[in-house]
């Protein structure tokens, strides 16, 4: 492993060479993944990726290089190919970088290592999460189980004299089933997420019934009925609803969306873009969430960011380099998805924050309207058409159980559907996270919400 002072050679090497900004990401990472196939263990695959990364900025220009070849060496003909690419000139007179190092509280702390247990104990939480699903008193046509850990390490330092490091563990079972009776038949997937080690299955019946839920709901989905495009109210559970907020406005909420001018919230801070009931958080601090950690992918320490506060945007999630274009500080939201990307402004755990209205009232506020249980895939952006997973007819105030519905989608414009925001629930839940795609690569992330009322919105 290359030795601070070695990494220290390296930054001074681009200061001499004129260049304002330089920063070293290094990253260890050990991969597992064990595919189970109708109940039949596929083998154990194991992944380790070792490399370094070098951002470069200078003025307005930025330049990133990477290599799998962690030496001293090699990071300084990276840094010269850099130089080279920036067209700097000028050099600039010898100066010493002394590296200070600073640590951060970890908002995710392990008790179990992947790497400490044996992978027949892995196996083992595979094979009784399958049998689980297929007790559950469906008819499941086929089933398969993949078990994934991760345990990444990564050491950040930069010109600025910044030395740090963080350790992230990640598990997650992914189950895809078909249930099925006679000639009907429904697919589906689902992740079973933790920031954390292998503590993660200590509980049996967590993951268990985790598994049973899945197969039960795949099999009420696949008896719902349709309906005709309409617009109505619509209610959001807690929890598996905030990808709404996530794709819709969460995205144009980066400072690379507001510098590209691809957002509709440029040059918006401090007017009003939303319903006084809604504020919006991005919180990477938030305990063993999906999205946490101590630090950014640039060395920052994660934070909580108050994007839009009572209905006024108050700021973006910003990057070093994006954060720069637009006369603003890092927020702590430099992420990328391993050593080959660049860092850019991309969310973690992502919010509407709790509201003072009472679950009960909200759903009785709704005379005829649609209770949406869980949101999943679709397109994203200002404009964005989202699937509803899992949903139910309101009638008269109540939530209709006997009348599922599901082939529906929400559309319409992420602006738009944040003023109608008018009851937001007094309960934060907190759901299992995900993966986030975008031009760093991807990342974890979570959409924890309250339960929240839309005063109407496009279905169909």
């Amino acid at each position: 492993m290359i030795q601070k002072d070695e990494i220290r050679q390296v930054l001074e090497s681009a200061k001499a060479l004129g260049i304002e900004f330089a920063e070293l990401f290094f990253e260890d990472r050990k991969e597992t993944n064990i595919p189970c196939i109708e109940t039949v263990i596929q083998g154990v695959k194991s992944l380790r990726i070792c490399g370094a990364g070098l951002y470069l900025i200078q003025g307005l220009s930025n330049v990133y290089l990477y290599t799998n070849q962690v030496t001293r060496e090699a990071l300084l003909d990276l840094v010269k190919k850099g130089a080279e690419m920036l067209e700097i000139k000028a050099r600039a007179a010898a100066a010493g970088i002394v590296l200070t190092e600073k640590s951060y509280h970890n908002p995710c702390p392990v008790v179990k290592y992947p790497s400490q247990i044996s992978n027949q104990d892995k196996i083992n939480v595979l094979l009784q999460a399958d049998k689980a699903a297929r007790s559950a008193g469906v008819n499941v046509r086929s089933l398969n189980v993949n078990y994934f850990d991760t345990d990444q390490r990564v050491l950040i330092a930069n010109t600025e004299g910044l030395y740090t490091t963080d350790r992230r563990v990640t598990t997650r079972m992914r189950m895809q089933a078909v249930v099925a009776d006679g000639d009907s038949a429904y697919g589906t997937w689902d992740d079973y997420t933790k920031a954390s080690g292998f503590e993660a299955y200590d509980d049996e019946l967590s993951y268990t019934s985790f598994a049973k839920d899945m197969v039960k709901r795949a099999d009420r989905i696949r008896t719902a009925g349709s309906i005709s495009p309409c617009t109505v109210p619509v209610v959001l559970a807690p929890g598996g609803c905030g990808t709404l907020w996530h794709e819709s406005c969460g995205h144009s909420l980066e400072a690379i969306a507001i510098a590209h001018r691809s957002s509709a919230f440029v040059d918006k801070i401090g007017e009003k873009v939303a319903s006084d009931k809604v504020t919006l958080v991005d919180d990477g601090t938030l305990p063993g969430q999906y999205g946490s950690a101590a630090i950014d992918d640039e060395g920052h320490p994660m934070q909580r960011n108050v994007l839009i506060e009572n209905g006024v945007l108050k700021s973006y999630m910003c990057d070093r380099y994006y954060g720069k274009l637009l006369g603003m500080e890092s927020t702590g939201s430099g992420r990328r998805q391993n050593y080959t990307y660049a860092p850019v402004s991309r969310m973690t755990n992502t919010c509407l924050a709790e509201g003072s209205d009472d679950e009960d009232e909200i759903v009785r506020s709704v005379d005829n309207g649609l209770y949406v249980e869980s949101i999943g895939g679709g397109f994203g952006g200002m404009q964005f058409s989202l699937e509803v997973k899992e949903g139910f007819w309101i009638k008269n105030g109540q939530i209709d159980r006997d009348h599922q519905v599901k082939n529906i989608m929400l559309t319409g414009n992420g602006i738009d559907v944040i003023k109608r925001i008018d009851r937001v629930g007094k309960k934060m839940k907190y759901e299992k996270g995900g993966f986030c795609g975008a031009s760093s690569g991807l990342i974890p992330t979570t959409t924890p919400q309250p339960m929240v009322r839309i005063s109407h919105m496009a279905i169909g």
